[in-house]
This record gives C-alpha cells, sequence and structure tokens, in this order.
C-alpha cells in the first residue's frame, strides 16, 4: 500500500515551508545521472515531478532495483550519511522536476524534527519495500513477481521502460515479453 506522499502530511508541509528557502531546484531531462555510482553522494532530493530508478553495474549490465516517483525521497543515504562511495547510480527516467538539499543545508533540517522524521520514515518505508522485493526473489517464480508488480505497483508498469522493469525482476527482456503474453 502506497503511503502518503511526504508533503501531502499537513505537519510535515507546515515544516518544509519553513525550511523552503534552504531546497534548490532542478528541471532535468529523462535519463539524466543524478548520482553515479562510486561517486560520493552530497544531495538529497524530493521528486515533484517524474521519476527515477536507482541501478548498479553486474556482469556489465545494469540491474535496476528500486523506483521512485512524485513525493519520493531519494538518495544513496549511506553514501550521503557517511561520505562514502555510492554502491549505485540514481538516474531520472521521466523529464524531472526536483527539489534537492545538500549536505550542509541537511544540517539546518535535522533541527526540524517533523520534516526530518518523516524523510527518515519515508525512507525506511522505501528500504522496506526494498526487502520485499528482495525475498521475492527467494521465493516466487518470475512469473509471480510480475504478477505481484501488476497488482501491487500498477504505477510502475505504466511508467517505467520495460528493459528496467525486466532488470527489476531480475530476467531478460525476452522473458517479460513471455510472460505478458501468457497473462493477457
Amino acid at each position: 500500500m502506497k503511503e502518503k506522499p511526504l508533503l501531502a502530511q499537513p505537519a510535515v508541509l507546515s515544516a518544509w515551508k519553513k525550511y523552503r528557502h534552504l531546497w534548490k531546484v532542478a528541471e532535468v531531462p529523462a535519463k539524466h545521472l543524478l548520482l553515479k555510482e562510486g561517486d560520493i553522494s552530497r544531495k538529497v532530493f524530493v521528486i515533484e515531478k517524474g521519476s527515477i530508478r536507482t541501478w548498479f553495474y553486474h556482469d556489465g549490465k545494469e540491474i535496476s532495483f528500486q523506483f521512485f516517483f512524485e513525493g519520493d525521497v531519494v538518495s544513496s543515504s549511506e553514501s550521503f550519511r557517511k561520505h562514502t562511495p555510492s554502491i549505485f547510480s540514481i538516474e531520472t527516467m521521466e523529464p524531472s522536476a526536483l527539489r534537492w538539499l545538500d549536505v550542509g543545508d541537511m544540517e539546518m533540517v535535522k533541527k526540524e524534527q517533523v520534516l526530518y522524521h518523516s524523510m527518515i520514515e519515508h525512507a525506511a518505508e522505501k528500504q522496506a519495500e526494498f526487502m520485499r522485493h528482495f525475498f521475492s526473489y527467494l521465493k516466487d517464480s518470475p512469473t509471480q513477481r510480475y504478477e505481484n508488480l501488476l497488482k501491487e505497483k500498477p504505477e510502475l508498469i505504466r511508467r517505467v521502460p520495460l528493459q528496467h522493469i525486466a532488470s527489476y525482476l531480475g530476467i531478460t527482456q525476452v522473458s517479460l515479453s513471455r510472460i505478458r503474453n501468457k497473462i493477457k
């Protein structure tokens, strides 16, 4: 179940407005790399419009493992907090309007308990979502994973390119095509 977008929560919206001057605005095209695997993350993004994926290279292939949409908070949190190289890349999939904070401004936002804790809660929910996805690799067939995606995240099916969906499900595009034809 998708939780209420971060900025739709009244207490968070109030805190957001208080610190709105710290958030920078960026409008970026599709396929824009916001963070490259191996670089140190210095920004936290909130998506106002558009979509983002996180991915990493494995055996010369891009492996997508999470997708983010309007209202989502996106960062390489461990890299951001510990100033270590990111183990994945962050890239837009659609033209996107973003707000972002850098490391220094995040210190100011940390003082605003409601906003900061809401961002942490949002990040924890995305991590829990990733863990559910990871465990589906252990217990579900590719067909079951696709059916779950259809049922639980129809927006993802509508907005994410098929090559990224196939990667997310751990299958080839040919296998995805076969599964989709079988389910129709």
